[in-house]
C-alpha cells in the first residue's frame, strides 16, 4: 500500500510523497492512502499532575485550563497517557477547540481512501521509553517531552518567526526551563538521552550549517545534555528547492494503534497494510501445496501398488487359515478326559493320608478317641460343554472330617475334646465342629460324640517356600 504522509503545521500542510514535498495552506483532498501527524494548529499540550480517580481527568484538565486561561470555549481533550504517582496520578494531555476538532476529524474521515489522523503528542509520547527524551522542531514550534521512571516533563514553545535569531532565543529558553525541571524532578540523578527531530527545515547557504544543527547545538549547550540526531532525508518540493526533514523517523513511529479514528477504520488500515504479506504468504502456500500435491501423487501410486501386493499376501493368508480350519474342531471325548485329568491332578495335589493322620493322632494324645477320618473335597463347579473349564483349586484347599468320642475315664474330665482342638490347631489346622449326625453346628452331642471339619488354610503364592 502507497502511503502519503502529511504533517499539520502552524495553519499550513506539508505532503511527503516518497522524496518529494508539497506545501498547502488549505487541507488538501488526499489522492491514497496516508497517515495525517496534527499539531491542531499549536493546540494546547501538557503534563498535569491530579488527584482523585483518573475517570475524572478529562473533567478536571478542562476546569484547570479555563482557570488558567488556556482555554475559553469548548474543548475536546485527548489523553494521551496516565501514570499513577501516590495519591494522584500524572496525565499527558492535548486540548484542541472543539470546532476544529470536529472540522479536522471530519476532514479526515471523509477522505476516499483510508487517512489515519495521529496527534503530534502521541507520536511523541509512542517514540520514547524510560530514560529517553525527544525535541520536535516543527516549523516555528519546539517542544520537548522525556519520560523518566518516576516522572514525564513536557515543555513547549513557539518563536516568534522562523528568524535564526528568535529560533536560537527560542530553543535557548526551551532548554533552560527543560533542565530547570529536571533537576527539580525525583529523577534528576537519572541519566536521560534526548533525540531531535526536525520536521522540515531548507538547505542553507552555501558554507552555512543546517538550521537544526546549530538549534540542536544551542539546546544541547543550555540544558547540559547530549542531543542526538534522529535519521534524516533530503526531500525536495516541487520547485526543486532541498530541504532535511524527519519524516523518515515520522513514519515509523506512526502506528494505527495510536490513531484517534473510530476503531473500525483502525481495523480497516491494518488489514489493508497487512495485504502484501498475506499475498506472499497465500503465493508461497500455494507453492507448497503444488509441491505436497505433487508428493502425495507420488506417494499414492506407490501405496496403490502396496496395496495390491498386501491383498495378494492377505489372499494366501486366508487360504491357509481355511484349511487349518478343519484341525480346530476338538476331538471326540476331550471332556471326559480333561475332566479325568483335573481330578487327578486335584487328588495329586490335596491332602497326604497318613501325614493327615499322623497329625490327628497326635492331636489326640490319648486324650480322645478317633473314630473316623473322612477326606472330604472341595465342590467343583458344572462346565457346560463348549465352555472353558473352571480352574482347579488350588493345593491344600480340602478339607477332612473327624468324628470321635470322649470317654470319660481318658485324660483330665472335661477337657479332652478343648485339648484335642488345641492339638489340632497347632498342627495348622482350622477346626469347625459340625453335628456327629449331620451338617449342624452343635459342638457336641450327648454321649461325648463330636466331629469336626479340618481344613488346612490355603498358604498365599507370595508365602510358598522351596
Amino acid at each position: 500500500m502507497s502511503l502519503l504522509h502529511v504533517i499539520q503545521q502552524q495553519g499550513h500542510w506539508l505532503l511527503f510523497d516518497g522524496a518529494t514535498v508539497t506545501r498547502s495552506e488549505g487541507r488538501p483532498r488526499l489522492a491514497g492512502a496516508a497517515v495525517v501527524v496534527s499539531d491542531f494548529e499549536n493546540a494546547v499540550s501538557n503534563v498535569i499532575s491530579l488527584e482523585g480517580s483518573p475517570a475524572h481527568a478529562v473533567a478536571l484538565i478542562e476546569r484547570r485550563l479555563r482557570s488558567d486561561g488556556m482555554i475559553d470555549g469548548e474543548s475536546k481533550i485527548l489523553i494521551h497517557r496516565t501514570r499513577s504517582i501516590g495519591a494522584g496520578y500524572q496525565t499527558l494531555f492535548t486540548a484542541v477547540p472543539l470546532d476544529l476538532w470536529q472540522q479536522t476529524y471530519a476532514w479526515a474521515e471523509a477522505q476516499p481512501d483510508h487517512c489515519l489522523l495521529i496527534p503530534f503528542t502521541s507520536l511523541l509520547f509512542k517514540s520514547l521509553k524510560p530514560g529517553v527524551g525527544l525535541v520536535l522542531q516543527s516549523g516555528r514550534q519546539v517542544s520537548v517531552l522525556a519520560v523518566l521512571k518516576h516522572d514525564m516533563i513536557y515543555r513547549t514553545a513557539l518563536a516568534y518567526s522562523e528568524d535564526p535569531s528568535d529560533m536560537a532565543m527560542t530553543v535557548g529558553a526551551l532548554a533552560e526551563q527543560f533542565a530547570e525541571d529536571l533537576g527539580n524532578g525525583e529523577d534528576s540523578l537519572e541519566p536521560l538521552a534526548l533525540q531531535w527531530c526536525p520536521v522540515l527545515v531548507p538547505r542553507p547557504d552555501e558554507g552555512q550549517p543546517w538550521s537544526d544543527d546549530a538549534l540542536r547545538e544551542v539546546f544541547a549547550v543550555r540544558s547540559g545534555l547530549r542531543v542526538d540526531s534522529v535519521p534524516l532525508r533530503v526531500v525536495r518540493d516541487e520547485h526543486g528547492n532541498e530541504y532535511r526533514s524527519g519524516i523518515g523517523w515520522i513514519q515509523s513511529q506512526a502506528r494505527p494503534g495510536i490513531a484517534i479514528n473510530p476503531a473500525s477504520s483502525r481495523l480497516a488500515w491494518s488489514a489493508e497494510s497487512l495485504l502484501p504479506i498475506a499475498s506472499a504468504a497465500s503465493l508461497v502456500f500455494t507453492l507448497i501445496l503444488a509441491a505436497l500435491g505433487a508428493r502425495w501423487a507420488l506417494t499414492g501410486s506407490e501405496a496403490s501398488a502396496r496395496a495390491d501386493q498386501v491383498g495378494t499376501e492377505i489372499e494366501a493368508i486366508e487360504q491357509r487359515i481355511a484349511a487349518m480350519q478343519a484341525q480346530q474342531a476338538m476331538p471326540e471325548g476331550f471332556a471326559s478326559v480333561q475332566a479325568f485329568i483335573e481330578r487327578a491332578t486335584r487328588l495329586h495335589d490335596g491332602a497326604d493320608p497318613s501325614a493327615s493322620l499322623a497329625q490327628v493322632r497326635d492331636a489326640a494324645a490319648g486324650q480322645v478317641r478317633i473314630l473316623r477320618v473322612k477326606l472330604e473335597e472341595p465342590p467343583v463347579a458344572p462346565r457346560n460343554p463348549g465352555m472353558p473349564a473352571a480352574p482347579t483349586p488350588p493345593p491344600g484347599d480340602y478339607t477332612l472330617r473327624v468324628d470321635g468320642v470322649a470317654d470319660p475315664w481318658r485324660g483330665t474330665p472335661g477337657m479332652q475334646v478343648p485339648a484335642f482342638v488345641e492339638g489340632l490347631r497347632r498342627a495348622g489346622f482350622d477346626p469347625q465342629p459340625v453335628d456327629p449326625q449331620g451338617g449342624g453346628m452343635n459342638t457336641r452331642s450327648a454321649g461325648g460324640f463330636f466331629s469336626y471339619l479340618l481344613k488346612r488354610p490355603s498358604v498365599p503364592a507370595a508365602e510358598v517356600r522351596p
